[in-house]
């Protein structure tokens, strides 16, 4: 017996992800097993006290057709079937229609539409089925109210709407629709801040002020002189600090506050102008003089 996690069998989570455990294949069954096995598909019984099967082509059976899909009917009671990215289209689901027992079923990214739901009429013990990328549309989703033990059923990127899955929300409440998310609900993203060019005040005798306390703000130094320059920063007792030198044609970011005085200089530290920094982006162009 496989053991219980959180009050799921191991069996449901597997079956679920698609990793469902493959035992030997059981003798009764050789010719199907065989048959569906050289479509490409993974077979095998889902617990070895359990004559239920668990079916998987969207690894390497890819190229399954409507017609193949009759093998699996062979099998008898098929607890789990994934079809995901299959060739499959309305007309193979004929071949599910009598899988009873069948509760997990994968159809993501298939050629389903709402014709084929119809065969799922009878799929009474259905509790989880993926729709995701397919055809459906609202009239699907009304052809499903009567599966009472469906729990999970993922319909993005479809064509339902808000009122279908509302009504088939009312009629299985106990449901969880999982629509994914609808890019274009969500509120388009604030503009970028203008960025402020700050005043640039040359031919400094001496020192700026001295910095003061201000808002965060960022500032963007570029040299367009063809001389590197130094930085400095005049500090709240009027004192200047080297923060960085920027080559002839480079740029530097620089946090700072608002308030702030920004002295540049040539190599051998004669002013050659500053920047008084103002809150937010900001961008502080040394011109070539």
């Amino acid at each position: 017996m496989y053991p219980k996690i959180f009050g799921f069998s191991l069996v449901a989570i597997l079956l679920l992800s698609g990793l469902a455990p493959v035992s030997e294949v059981d003798a009764k069954e050789p010719a199907v097993v065989a048959e569906i096995r050289s479509l490409g598909g993974i077979v095998g019984p889902i617990s070895e006290d359990n004559d239920d099967w668990h079916v998987q082509f969207h690894l390497g059976g890819r190229e399954l057709t409507d017609d193949e899909l009759i093998h699996v009917t062979g099998l008898g009671s098929v607890a789990s079937l994934n079809l995901s990215n299959t060739k499959i289209t309305d007309a193979g689901l004929v071949h599910i229609k009598d899988l009873v027992d069948l509760r997990v079923l994968h159809l993501e990214r298939t050629a389903i539409g709402d014709d084929g739901v119809v065969h799922m009429a009878k799929l009474a013990n259905l509790e989880y089925l993926n729709l995701y990328s397919t055809k459906v549309t609202d009239v699907a989703l009304g052809r499903l109210a009567g599966l009472k033990k469906l729990k999970h059923l993922f319909v993005w990127q479809t064509g339902v709407t808000d009122e279908g899955v509302s009504k088939l929300q009312k009629a299985l409440p106990e449901l969880k629709i999982i629509r994914g998310v609808d890019f274009s609900k969500l509120p388009a993203p604030p503009p970028p801040k203008p960025v402020t060019v700050l005043k640039w005040t040359a031919g400094v005798k001496g020192l700026p002020d001295r910095s003061r306390t201000g808002a965060s703000a960022s500032v963007t130094f570029e040299n367009k002189t063809d001389r590197r320059v130094k930085i400095f920063w005049i500090a709240y007792n009027g004192e200047k600090k080297l923060y960085g030198e920027i080559n002839a044609g480079d740029s530097r970011q620089q946090n700072t506050y608002s308030e702030a005085y920004w002295l540049i200089t040539d190599e051998k530290d004669a002013p050659i102008g500053y920047f008084k920094a103002l809150p937010d982006e900001c961008k502080a162009v040394i011109p070539k003089t």
